[in-house]
């Protein structure tokens, strides 16, 4: 699931959510609320994942993805 790989990603670069939001800029409640709700817009969770060190990227099916990549697919939901 979604929330599941952004709490990891943001817990292995070293940040909790409130030190990631307050990085970002914006209220805890406005990160903690789209991790809750499961379903960002891509605009939406970008600006977090860039602080991150990640992107958005759309690969082919069974691409092979570099090491500390994550794949979220519609069946883990």
């Amino acid at each position: 699931m979604f929330q599941d790989a952004m709490k990891q990603i943001i817990k292995s670069r070293g940040y909790t959510i409130l030190g990631l939001a307050e990085q970002v800029g914006v209220k805890y409640g406005s990160l903690s609320g789209i991790l809750r709700k499961n379903n960002p817009t891509v605009s939406g969770i970008s600006k977090y994942l860039r602080v991150l060190g990640y992107d958005i990227a759309l690969i082919p099916n069974g691409a092979k993805l570099p090491e500390g990549s994550y794949v979220i697919t519609k069946e883990e939901e």
